[in-house]
């Protein structure tokens, strides 16, 4: 599989086709992404989990809400993560990437 990123994840493509038309939960009622359960052991974000988990285009997807999603307003289950998940990937994304305000010697 041969992946693609344009300036915009949501516009990368895997074998010539945008990424998302290749998602496992494309064609599935968005709402069983969004539960307002987001306990990670509950039965909605397993069931939500459940589809990412087989969906070939995860990497893609993950990239993709990292890029983009607000900090403050991270909601749903999303490249098989919740958004605690999500805002602690975020973290140490930050911290592996250093955030450049530090100062050269």
């Amino acid at each position: 599989m041969t992946t693609t990123t344009s300036t915009s994840t949501r516009n990368a493509t895997v074998n010539g086709v945008v990424w998302w038309a290749l998602a496992a939960c494309h064609d599935l009622d968005p709402e069983t992404f969004y539960p307002l359960d987001l306990a990670p052991r509950s039965d909605a974000v397993r069931r939500a989990r459940r589809v990412c988990t087989g969906c070939p285009v995860l990497p893609e997807c993950l990239a993709d809400v990292m890029a983009s999603e607000d900090p403050g307003r991270r909601w749903g289950i999303i490249g098989a993560t919740t958004p605690d998940e999500r805002t602690a990937l975020y973290a140490r994304q930050r911290t592996t990437a250093g955030d450049g305000t530090g100062v050269a010697a």
